[in-house]
């Protein structure tokens, strides 16, 4: 990318609504009617594979304050509701575990928010406990967490090793003083180097650094700070985010309405000028927005082709389930997605009740999972193999798409896309524009997007 030029018409042309591909069919396409029974067929598929290893997330909505850019799911200030909604964490665990017997062992487990470590030591240990008791964490599982570094103490990230998580992930998001300070941001970079310092001392491993661009007030000079402080804390892996500022989804982000924030141009070139000075630090660049030192996991597993891509991002980890437990966690479990009651106190009383408290679900048809493939490993290696492809799914993959042979070429004629033998492949500028890329296999893509979804740049 360090030699490919992107100008202002092609930012203007390309930057437009689209979803991000954590999932295929994304979240709006899931079903607000998808039952009890549907959610038990989908575990009962899923437990028949009892040698399969399973990825968990739990979702943990609680902060001390909401920040401006905030799109995540989160209840403020309600310590009274910690000791209620770990009992329903470790109801919902009583009621899906069974429907997953025998298969219990574990190879990812991220804890998310909110701010996880809102919790207090005794918390977080009964929490932990209550996922050991009824699933088993392999000796190589990822145990990963997510927080802040203004809040998070030392004995906390103790209490947090002790039980054995090893990855960690800081939201840092931007150290320029005036840009905290619009964002409701507080933290020093002090703060943010102490505490990678320690979990390294701790024996952390993949310690990541969340960034967001894209901010109101954020400028090429206080950026470039924030990153080159960052560099400076070497932290094993860097995730740089697009902010998507979506008022009518999140009101409060109507609060930096009056800001001023990058245009597209700009807003690229903060994320260039990011890119750049992590990879002339010795990162690799991992999928869209990723960075990892090539001696850290994911880094190694691109190397090697083996990145796979979740509702918690990119991992090394090939668990084919994703359990999700809490209010608004998702579950990917036999090509059925599932998400819980995004309202605490809601899903608190379905879980009390006995009923799973799921809110919607979709059941993937052979279309929607043979999409799903093409996408993610967009996503993940930027390339399809047409061979694998037809080998995996028994149909020739220019038939298949032939509808979008036409969206292909035109951006073959860009110089995004290049065909080398039997592959697919990006090509530089092409990465820029990968959402726009994966956007072609979308089979359900409409006017919708323009509301619903973030801006692509």
């Amino acid at each position: 990318m360090e030699d490919t030029i992107i100008t202002a018409a092609l930012l203007e042309k390309y930057d437009r609504p689209g979803p991000r591909y954590t999932s295929y069919p994304t979240v709006p396409e899931w079903r607000d009617d998808f039952d009890a029974n549907a959610c038990l067929t989908a575990f009962d598929k899923a437990r028949r594979h009892e040698d399969a290893p399973l990825s968990l997330y739990a979702h943990i909505p609680f902060c001390r304050s909401r920040c401006a850019y905030c799109g995540c799911n989160v209840a403020l200030n309600a310590e009274e509701s910690v000791d209620r909604y770990i009992a329903c964490l470790e109801a919902e665990l009583a009621m899906t575990a069974p429907m997953l017997a025998p298969r219990r062992r574990v190879t990812q487990c991220h804890w998310g928010g909110g701010t996880p470590t809102f919790l207090n030591e005794s918390a977080m240990r009964r929490l932990f406990g209550a996922f050991a008791d009824y699933f088993a964490f392999e000796p190589h599982a990822e145990i990963a967490v997510e927080t802040n570094p203004a809040s998070v103490t030392e004995s906390q990230m103790r209490c947090l090793r002790d039980l054995g998580f090893n990855r960690i992930s800081f939201g840092v998001q931007d150290l320029d003083p005036a840009v905290q300070q619009a964002i409701c941001r507080n933290q020093t970079a002090s703060q943010t180097r102490a505490g990678i310092e320690l979990c390294r001392e701790l024996g952390f491993r993949g310690i990541n650094v969340d960034l967001i661009y894209g901010l109101p007030l954020q400028q090429e000079t206080g950026w470039r700070r924030t990153i080159d402080a960052v560099i400076a804390m070497r932290p094993d892996r860097v995730a740089i985010y697009s902010y998507a500022h979506l008022p009518a989804r999140f009101p409060h982000q109507a609060s930096l309405d009056g800001l001023p924030r990058p245009d597209a141009p700009q807003k690229y070139a903060l994320f260039a000028l990011a890119r750049q000075r992590l990879l002339d630090a010795g990162y690799a660049a991992i999928g869209m927005d990723h960075f990892a030192l090539p001696e850290d996991e994911l880094g190694r597993a691109l190397s090697r082709g083996a990145l796979n891509r979740n509702f918690m991002g990119y991992t090394v980890q090939h668990a084919p389930d994703q359990i999700g437990f809490g209010a608004s966690a998702i579950s990917e479990v036999a090509d059925c997605y599932l998400q819980n009651l995004k309202d605490v106190d809601a899903y608190c009383s379905a879980v009390e009740q006995g009923r799973l408290p799921v809110e919607k679900g979709m059941q993937l048809s052979r279309d929607d999972v043979i999409r799903r493939w093409v996408i993610r490993k967009l996503m993940c290696a930027f390339m399809v193999d047409k061979e694998l492809f037809e080998q995996r799914f028994g149909v020739p993959f220019d038939r298949y798409f032939s509808e979008a042979r036409q969206a292909l070429r035109y951006y073959e004629r860009e110089g995004m896309i290049s065909e080398e033998g039997r592959c697919l492949k990006i090509t530089p500028l092409g990465s820029v524009f990968i959402r726009n890329i994966c956007m072609v296999f979308d089979a359900y893509l409409n006017d919708r997007t323009k509301e619903i979804f973030s801006r692509t740049i």
